[in-house]
Parts: structure tokens; sequence; C-alpha cells
């Protein structure tokens, strides 16, 4: 717990000391309603900045008030904005305060533009009019000066919705910066969905086209996206340092849920629920070579589609622009989720107007088809080993073990599982017309869930993503539900409490160690012989010790199997010096029974029984 994530602790402290470090005034700001005035949020702001008060002020909004803006926000150099407002409940009155425009026919490209830092909690970014027409807007972050200094983003509790193509063909959020730093908790992007372009509607992106940005971290926890393109877009001469992606539900993405992520130094993708990834999908004609036909294609002897959570793992050798780091530097962990195409969706795949036309004229290669996770080159690329058979990138990993997606390449029976969403947010009629428009003829249709319920400041929201499949419930770390917690608030605020820091402590033992926990060096005499000790305690629930001694240094792998022989987790896989050791085994995802625990080290393989009794 001493060293709690290298990575992520730092930098969200960096992150959140940066705008907290002073106490600052509040003052309360009216809205339209109280008013019936545009420009109030406005007003306030301008008065602050004018008074020379802006870094030292919060601006509180009123529950269920529209703040109707009358010209952008606008942040110069080294002015900092912080807006709040309390935590909604599950009244219509306590809804969050929504950021609309006017109507007028005015410059509305910014809903903000700042060169400084921003904080916001609990706000409704509408990217839309007061009258309910969507808008081409985006929260911008401008390049600051200095250059060297990261423009930041604190965003918790908040809505962005109705966000289309967004600023500058962008996305909701909208990054024009050398060093961009943002933490997303507890946030939902909702309908960021185009009507007419299929790669636009973003979470948070780069504009199209650019060159030259630069994400230092983004990080997402607890947050829910539904009905976008992508929630993250770099592309030109852009990447990103540090991308976390944690307990985050993920419902219809249009493209890549990541694109352009082998251009990134360090990443994690876990805890989450991917639904209806990449719909567009990939035809055959477009992976098979020349002479091959659909039946090939179907039998895998065609190229390797790109993977739909992320669209390629780049060597460094082969970005377009120079880095700082290695292929050996990078740490990516991939583990304990569920990627799946539901039913309705895999069958419109063949079922569609269009599909059955290709179909009946013998054009199957034509058909658009569901994409992996994963593709095999980038599993690959990942799983690279070399002559003598040792793992190349250590801290690069997939933990097929814990993730439930079709096609998964270890653990076959492991498919992905609809989770059965109370009330999803699909709009199913409408996404099936316009994935098929996509395919065909590019015509336009708005596929938003239930906008008029964001028109009107419904609260609570009238989806409920909270699901029912007992499975999914408990195979996050910890046997927690897997995605945005918020939906399961009891679970939500356990995991606060008992969870969070244990989950962060073993993901970071994957970035540093390239394994869930980090084995420990005993004092004592160097052994002559390989030794796997019995695991204490033993039965256990759910950590257990296990401690083994190795007399020469080399490649050495701790793995846990079923009693089938399936691998269910690896403790240990690296290089380590001859020595004892202790590693620390939490079976916290694992159902009760007997196990197989294996230590392998060059010619040798020893293995021993442990119980789990929960």
């Amino acid at each position: 717990m001493k060293k709690l994530i290298i990575f992520i602790a730092l930098i969200i402290l960096l992150i959140e000391n940066s705008l907290l470090a002073q106490k600052k005034d509040t003052v309360v700001v009216p809205g339209f309603f109280e008013t019936k005035k545009y420009g109030t949020l406005n007003d306030a702001i301008e008065a602050a900045i004018k008074a020379g008060k802006i870094n030292n002020t919060v601006f509180k909004l009123k529950p269920y008030e529209v703040y109707v803006l009358s010209r952008s926000i606008y942040l110069d150099h080294g002015q900092n904005l912080e807006l709040y407002a309390p935590k909604p409940g599950k009244t219509q009155e306590s809804a969050p305060p929504q950021i609309v425009w006017t109507e007028e026919n005015i410059d509305r490209q910014y809903i903000i533009q700042s060169y400084g830092d921003i904080k916001a909690t609990n706000i409704w970014f509408r990217h839309a009019d007061i009258l309910g027409n969507k808008l081409m807007t985006s929260v911008t972050f401008e390049n600051q000066r200095p250059e060297n200094d990261p423009e930041r983003g604190i965003f918790d509790g908040c809505l962005f919705d109705y966000a289309g193509i967004g600023a500058e063909a962008a996305g909701a959020i909208c990054v024009k910066a050398d060093h961009f730093v943002g933490k997303f908790t507890n946030c939902y992007w909702r309908n960021n969905s185009d009507n007419h372009f299929r790669y636009y509607g973003r979470a948070v992106s780069f504009p199209y086209q650019s060159s030259g940005w630069h994400y230092d971290t983004l990080f997402f926890e607890n947050c829910t996206f539904t009905n976008l393109s992508r929630l993250i877009m770099q592309e030109g001469n852009e990447y990103s340092d540090n991308v976390f992606i944690n307990h985050c539900t993920v419902l219809n993405t249009v493209e890549w849920v990541f694109q352009s992520a082998g251009w990134i130094r360090n990443a994690v993708i876990a805890n989450s629920l991917f639904i209806n990834p990449y719909m567009y999908g990939h035809r055959a004609y477009d992976v098979c070579r020349s002479g091959q036909n659909y039946n090939d294609y179907l039998a895998g002897k065609c190229n390797s589609p790109g993977g739909g959570l992320i669209n390629g793992i780049t060597p460094v050798d082969s970005f377009r622009f120079k880095v700082d780091f290695k292929d050996t530097d990078r740490k990516i962990y991939i583990g304990y989720i569920n990627y799946v195409y539901q039913d309705w969706m895999k069958a419109w795949y063949k079922e569609s107007d269009w599909s059955k036309e290709r179909i009946r004229n013998r054009e199957q290669m034509l058909l658009f088809n569901p994409s992996p996770m994963l593709g095999k080159n980038e599993i690959a690329f990942m799983d690279s080993v070399d002559a003598q058979g040792n793992k190349v990138f250590k801290t690069i990993n997939v933990d097929w073990a814990t993730i439930y997606c079709d096609n998964n390449p270890k653990y076959p029976d492991k498919k992905g599982i609809d989770p059965q969403f109370i009330v999803p947010a699909t709009n199913v009629d409408a996404l099936k017309q316009f994935i098929m428009f996509k395919w065909w003829n590019n015509a336009d249709i708005d596929w938003s869930f239930a906008p008029e319920a964001g028109f009107q400041q419904k609260w609570p929201l009238p989806e409920n993503l909270a699901y029912t499949n007992p499975t999914l419930l408990t195979a996050a770390m910890g046997g927690y539900p897997l995605g945005d917690l918020n939906w399961f608030p009891e679970k939500y605020a356990q995991w606060k409490a008992n969870q969070r820091a244990k989950e962060w402590e073993t993901i970071n033992n994957w970035l540093k160690y390239g394994s869930p926990t980090s084995v420990k060096e005993l004092p004592g005499l160097l052994p002559k012989e390989y030794v796997l000790k019995q695991n204490y305690p033993n039965p256990f629930n759910p950590v257990t010790n296990i401690e083994y001694s190795i007399p020469k240094s080399g490649y050495i792998r701790l793995k846990v199997f079923n009693l089938l022989g399936q691998e269910v987790a690896t403790i240990f896989a690296g290089y380590q010096n001859a020595g004892n050791y202790v590693a620390t085994f939490d079976a916290s995802n694992l159902s009760s029974g007997v196990y197989l625990y294996r230590l392998e080290a060059e010619n040798t393989t020893i293995t021993k029984k442990l119980i789990l009794m929960k």
C-alpha cells in the first residue's frame, strides 16, 4: 500500500493540488428560471475576472436550474475556473444544473475556451441551445503559457450531453494543447451521437487533422459513455503518455473505443464493460488477400482485422514522430473486462435490408462483421517472445483469464456476456437504421436515446444501466461488478472504502512487475535447488502466500490453474535473480474450489494444490 500506483497516484495528486491549493470564496449564481435572463453565468465569471478574483472564486450553480450562455466563457492565460453544484439526489428538484446556449445565431463554438485550468463538479453540460437544437460546441482547452505548464481539467459527477461533432470536429472535450491532464470521475457522456459523420461524437479528442498536441494523462474512473463514436481520439503526430480507464460502462460505439491507442506509452483498461463496441465493423473484402473468398474468411485464413477496443499496438520505431521511450519502457494492462455485441446487433450484420441484398447477390465479401476485442497482430506484438520463449515486453499484458469476449485466444469458453441492463440507453430501431445507412448510403438519422429527457432536464434520467447478469456482478477485482459502480450505489460506497486502494495496487503491480502481485525477496542463503512450498494459509479466503526458491537466475513463471488444466491467474512471470521469494495471491475473482499452482523455471516444473473457501 505504501507504494500505491506509481503513475496514477502521483498524477492525480498533481492535478488536484494545482486546483485545490487555496481556500476560495463562493459566488452563488442565479439561473434563467430565477431571473428570466440569459448570460448570468457569463456575467458572474467576467465580474470575477475584472476584479482579479477568478482564481479565488467558486461559482455555485443551483440544482434544477438552466444557465443560458449569451457568449463563450473565456479564460485567458493564468486564469482558472471552478464550477460547483450540490450532488444530485433522486428527485426532480435535485437535478444537476444545465449549461446550454442561447438560440441566437452567434458564435457558439466554445462553451468554455480555456487557456487555464477548469474544475467542475455536478454540472450538466448540454451541447445544445435552450430550444434543444444540437450544436457544434465543446469545452476546449487551449495551449497556455508557459508551454510546459499543462492545462488541467477535473470533472466529477458531470454530464456531457447531446454532443455531436463538437468544435473544430473534435469532441465534447476538445484539446489543443502541448500538455493536457484530465481527470474524469463519476461522469456521463450521453448521446454524443452525430447524425451524419460516423467517425464523430467523441468524449475527448484533438481537432480533426490537427498535429502535435498531446495528452499527458487521461484518467477515467466510474464513468459511463453511451451512443458515441469513440471515447478517445488521437491522430496525426499526436499521442498519449498515460490513459487509464477503470470501472467504466461503454454502450454503443460506432468505431473503435480508443482510436490510435497504439501510439501510447502507458495504459490501463480494467474492470469495465464494452457493449456493442465498434458497431460499424469490418469487411472480409478489406482483410482477405487476392484470390481468397468468404469461406477463407470464415475459416480464419485471411488477415486479422484490427481490434474494436483499440486499433493497433504500434511499435515505437513505426511511430510517425519521435518519442523519448522504447517499447520495453511501455506499461500496458488490459484485464477484468467484458466485451460483447448484443444478439440483436450481431444479427443485424446479416439481417439488415442492405445485408440481405449483398447475400442475395453473392457479395458476402462486402458484408460487415463484428470485430474482435484485439486483433491477432495486436496480440502477437503484446505477447512477443524471444528465442528462448521468454516474454519480451514484461509490462505489456492482457490478462485473458479475467476477460469475457468472443474469440478469447486462451480461454475460448469465456464468451462475451450481455449484462441485461435494467433500462438500456439504446434506441434500437433508430440505431439499426443509422448503422445500415453507414454501410449503405450515408443517409442521416438521429439515433440518440431519449434526447427529450435531456432537453426537459428530466431527473433521474430514464435509462438505468444497472444490470442483472450474476457473472458480471462479481467479475471485477475483489468480486465487485464490472463497469460504472454509480449504477450500484451500495457497491460503490463499499468499493471506495475498501477496494479502490487494493485495486490500484494490483494494477500497479501489473504495470511495474507484469504480474498482479509484487513478489518479495526473502533473506537467507542462496538455495541449491528449485523449491515450491505449500501455500499458507490453506484453505484461504481470498489471499494466501506462496514461497518458492530458485537456485539460478532466469525467467520464472508462477501460475494458477483449475482442475481442468485451464490457466486462471498469473501470479508472476518475469526474470528473477537466484534467491528465496514469497508471492501474495489474491483469488477474489475466483470461485471456491481446489486449484493447482505451478512454478515453471528452465526445465523444472513443480505443482501443488491450494484450496479456496469463500
